[in-house]
């Protein structure tokens, strides 16, 4: 886009909103989140930072122990930083008890009540005030896996809410195994405005 001069914003929410779930209840510092009594929590906590930091680096993949260790501290501090009872976090998997990214009638409530969302918090302070700053005509969103399908139609829902007016453009990887069926109907009319597949495929749709 910025190569034909079209001006653009890419925020990795997938990312910023777990380090921001983190940050909120102050698991860093080992500070009790209201369910935080056992060692393995605590431990976590302590050294989440240090996990962090490995993760990021290339030199942390080296070590296939430290690694594993990194990566269940960080989920078992995901785990304790979401308030949700029905919903289980992890650095590779979102799971709603309640409801199924199969299931469309789920993915629509799942829109219509965004603030059900654990990151709900998260869409409120760096979502709005970006928004709000930008005043973007368009918004695409890339959706590649089921894991982030309830949460990609929750921020649906809360742009539909702030800013009805601009236009929402769908793609990813899941957008496409979806656009590839022969058997696809679009049931999401009124929240996506474009369904964008894989660019190979050269399908385009808008509603």
């Amino acid at each position: 886009m910025k190569r034909h001069d079209l001006p653009c914003t890419v925020l990795d929410a997938n990312l910023e909103s777990l380090l921001y779930l983190l940050d909120r209840l102050a698991l860093r510092k080992g500070q009790d989140a209201g369910n935080v009594d056992d060692t393995w929590t605590k431990r976590a906590a302590r050294h989440l930072d240090a996990h962090l930091r490995l993760l990021r680096n290339p030199d942390g993949y080296k070590n296939i122990d430290r690694y594993k260790r990194a990566v269940l501290d960080v989920n078992r501090a995901l785990v304790k930083s979401c308030p949700a009872a029905t919903v289980r976090l992890s650095l590779s998997d979102y799971e709603d008890r309640c409801r199924s990214p199969l299931r469309s009638v789920d993915l629509l409530a799942a829109a219509e009540t965004p603030v059900d969302n654990p990151f709900y918090a998260y869409f409120q302070e760096r979502l709005l005030p970006l928004l709000e700053r930008e005043q973007p005509s368009l918004v695409g969103l890339s959706l590649n896996y089921l894991s982030q399908a309830l949460c990609c139609f929750a921020i649906i829902g809360f742009l539909r809410q702030i800013f009805p007016a601009v236009k929402i453009v769908l793609g990813g990887g899941l957008v496409t195994s979806w656009m590839k069926r022969p058997d696809w109907r679009n049931p999401f009319r009124g929240l996506v405005d474009e369904w964008v597949a894989d660019p190979a495929r050269g399908r385009c749709l808008r509603f």
